[in-house]
């Protein structure tokens, strides 16, 4: 969600409070929007391919094979991510405190401006990062970037800059074996959305 948050402009890294909520979902559909379609049109001139798609992954299977293989790695992966979110707020003193920051920008919104968020940064960003981005950069340099576009004002964002650069890593291995984004996608949308609710309820 701060890929949006950095491109607005009373966002300003210098200073210890984000910005207003009011313009967090509009904001991010002004982002994500051209997001996706840069990652289009990049990996359509890089290569002449879809951006959901790795013209040679390491798995050699028929495509639905791959899809169901990606779809069911971007599911485990989601539901031990969304598992394990609510024990590291409890147990640990950085998630702790990242859970507080991030509240006071979530919890204000609804449930459907969760949702539609959650949809454009999972979509977006997956297409743009792992589709257009990993095929011709690399699985780290990719990661190493999704990682640093997800910087806050406070040092302790540099958690959540840490964690994005993992499952950085963790989506694009799972685009590097079958070639499939779908899953990718799929757990990017779902951690996004089962997160911020569970921000904006506790």
């Amino acid at each position: 969600m701060l890929v949006a948050l950095r491109l607005e402009a009373h966002f300003d890294t210098s200073r210890s409070t984000l910005p207003s909520t009011t313009r967090i979902t509009t904001l991010a559909f002004v982002v994500y929007g051209p997001l996706t379609v840069g990652a289009l049109v990049w990996a359509w001139l890089g290569g002449e391919r879809f951006a959901w798609t790795l013209q040679t992954p390491w798995l050699s299977a028929p495509y639905w094979e791959r899809f169901a293989l990606s779809l069911g790695l971007g599911l485990a992966l989601a539901v031990a991510v969304v598992t394990m979110t609510p024990v590291l707020v409890a147990r640990t003193k950085w998630a702790r405190a990242l859970h507080a920051e991030l509240a006071s920008i979530i919890s204000p919104l609804s449930a459907t401006e969760i949702t539609w968020l959650a949809l454009a940064s999972g979509f977006a960003e997956e297409l743009f990062f792992r589709g257009a981005m990993q095929p011709v950069l690399g699985l780290l340099i990719t990661s190493v970037i999704f990682g640093a576009v997800h910087v806050g004002p406070k040092p302790l964002f540099l958690a959540w800059t840490t964690w994005a650069f993992v499952m950085g890593l963790l989506l694009g291995l799972i685009f590097e074996l079958t070639g499939v984004l779908w899953g990718p996608v799929f757990a990017h949308v779902w951690i996004n959305q089962r997160n911020m609710t569970f921000i904006r309820r506790h």
